[in-house]
């Protein structure tokens, strides 16, 4: 599949750092480049929206107050200090899942599905916020014995950075939808914990580092947090191991977001997910819960569609539940745009 790339207005320019009709500068900048999309803030990079890493797009670096890099830089660079050299499928921040139509989109390697993006429909900017949307196709790997890929899903994604230098925000949005628009058969998720809204947090960061914490919206910490569902986690620590400075990456899920009571594929040793299909992988580990284990899986029928919505928050210091709460709070009344 060729990818498109439609005109873009020039207030909306890639190319352009322009200034808004009323002669303020923009706050918020994208950029153009020929593997990726940058978005600033007052000049400095927040994040590069790449259009393929391994077998997907993802978003990396995530840069946080003071220009701290906050998440793991294994495997898209290999610089990082004292870094696990584990999961290469943990690329910075992603949106996967491990069996679709049983392929596996969460591993990489022979046989496993790939995500390409197939458009890149353009930018917003202006004083508030940048975004990038774009057009994403989950689609089986092409192989000597099958050259062409098959596409299974369609996907609609948009990022928008907003908030200030101390405390960033990161929007990510998702549609996915069947592929094929005149089929009769619906696309099957399975009941696996590999999935879906991920990122991989600084190694410094992890919980089973001195300092880590995963703090959840239900007071859960750390190993208890994982296979909860919450309405938000808080993943901090050091960002980096030479520095005691403490900051935070949270993640929340918008109440109107397919999968809102999905669980938190959280570990104390970095990834740091939410699952809004899977459950058997979390209740095996809570064995007296399962007497009342709902069911997992999904079926998405054609003409149906999964609308997702997080926001990523990149702080310092390590926040109170009422402070997250706060801010998950003013993140509920901010309306889901895709459609």
């Amino acid at each position: 599949m060729s990818l498109q790339i439609r005109p873009i207005p020039f207030m909306a320019c890639l190319f352009t750092l322009s200034l808004i009709s009323s002669g303020r500068a923009q706050e918020f900048q994208a950029k153009r480049e020929t593997d990726r999309v940058d978005l600033f803030q007052n000049g400095k990079l927040i994040t590069s929206y790449r259009f393929r890493s391994g077998t997907k797009p993802i978003l990396w670096p995530l840069i946080g107050p003071g220009g701290t890099r906050m998440s793991r830089e294994y495997p898209m660079s290999t610089e990082g200090k004292k870094e696990e050299h584990d999961h290469p499928h943990h690329r910075s921040l992603w949106m996967t899942f491990g069996e679709v139509n049983e392929l596996d989109f969460w591993a990489e390697g022979k046989g496993k599905g790939e995500v390409v993006l197939s458009e890149l429909s353009g930018v917003e900017q202006s004083a508030d916020s940048a975004s990038v949307l774009a057009k994403h196709v989950w689609q089986t790997t092409a192989t000597v014995e099958n050259a062409t890929p098959k596409a299974v899903l369609q996907e609609l994604c948009r990022y928008t950075v907003s908030g200030t230098e101390e405390e960033r925000i990161i929007d990510c949005e998702y549609i996915l939808k069947h592929a094929d628009a005149n089929a009769k058969d619906a696309i099957h998720f399975g009941d696996t914990k590999e999935g879906m809204f991920a990122i991989r947090v600084p190694e410094a960061m992890r919980a089973d580092k001195a300092g880590g914490q995963i703090l959840n919206s239900q007071g859960q910490k750390n190993d208890d947090a994982w296979g909860r569902t919450a309405t938000w986690v808080d993943y901090t620590g050091r960002a980096t191991f030479d520095n005691e400075d403490v900051f935070g990456i949270t993640i929340m899920i918008h109440p109107k977001s397919f999968g809102l009571t999905g669980y938190w594929h959280v570990r104390t040793y970095g990834l740091f997910a939410h699952n809004p299909i899977g459950v058997k992988h979390f209740f095996e580990k809570r064995p007296t819960e399962t007497p009342n284990k709902p069911t997992g899986g999904y079926s998405l029928a054609p003409g149906q569609s999964m609308h997702m919505s997080y926001r990523v928050l990149l702080h310092r210091n390590r926040w109170t539940p009422s402070e997250v709460q706060d801010r998950y709070s003013a993140f509920e009344r901010v309306p889901m745009r895709l459609n």
